[in-house]
């Protein structure tokens, strides 16, 4: 299996881990593709992931139907191999290809320098749960409700996702989740709010998890990124992957 292919695998069981607690939850789920549908409108809540599953084209089809059936918005994130079968499949479906998305990896050989020290928080208990969703729908322009039910509600102390909370003076500053799969993690929700942007914060939080990881056993680790964020991520380390091709399906 090449390495898009891994990493997607990862990232199927990194979107459950991430999606199970939201109200409504819907999950369908291969070793290669996985479907998750919630109660909300909105697309970035309701996520389809190919990869080159041998039943990826009926996956996308029963997918696209099921979130038809539920009036959900879908945004659907495919490997370039899937991508390259789907595609017109993917058209007929009603999907429209939006965009790219960087798949990025930080490998173990590439040192990642300390940066400023930082106090850093596990969001554990509803007081910092509730903190980490005041910075991730800050960040993210969300609306506050929809952040509480579908993300505040997966930070919890069993739940597969791990996330921390770096502070200044007092203040918390930005957020990052953490989905440990053996060696390899998968980094996601790294928010930080517009006005506390350009202050270093983001990367303090960052190389301080990754430190705490690798010294845990973690030796990889992969995001998604966005284009405003990939700049942090290449300071860091992480190298391009493969652009994932992104659709979307209007409700």
């Amino acid at each position: 299996m090449d390495e898009t292919e891994e990493l997607i695998e990862l990232c199927v069981r990194a979107l459950v881990s991430q999606m199970i607690a939201a109200p409504g939850i819907e999950l369908h789920v291969t070793r290669n593709c996985v479907l998750g549908l919630t109660d909300e409108p909105l697309a970035d809540f309701n996520r389809l992931t190919l990869g080159a599953d041998p039943d990826a084209e009926g996956f996308l089809v029963r997918s696209v139907a099921r979130a038809k059936e539920r009036g959900r918005p879908l945004v659907a994130t495919m490997s370039p191999l899937a991508a390259e079968a789907l595609s017109p499949a993917a058209t007929k479906l009603g999907l429209a290809q939006v965009g790219t998305a960087p798949l990025m990896v930080l490998r173990p050989d590439v040192p990642v320098r300390p940066s400023r020290p930082t106090k850093v928080v596990r969001a554990l208990g509803p007081n910092l749960a509730r903190v980490a969703g005041d910075l991730i729908a800050a960040a993210f322009d969300e609306p506050r409700d929809v952040i509480a039910r579908c993300i505040d509600v997966c930070i919890t102390p069993t739940a597969g996702v791990e996330t921390y909370v770096a502070w200044s003076d007092g203040t918390p500053m930005c957020t990052v989740s953490v989905t440990p799969t053996g060696e390899t993690a998968a980094i996601s929700l790294m928010a930080t709010p517009p006005e506390h942007q350009r202050k270093g914060m983001g990367r303090a939080l960052l190389s301080h998890v990754i430190d705490d990881y690798r010294r845990r056993g973690v030796t990889r680790f992969h995001l998604g990124a966005t284009e405003a964020g990939r700049p942090l991520y290449e300071s860091l380390g992480f190298e391009l992957v493969a652009d994932l091709p992104v659709w979307v399906l209007e409700a």
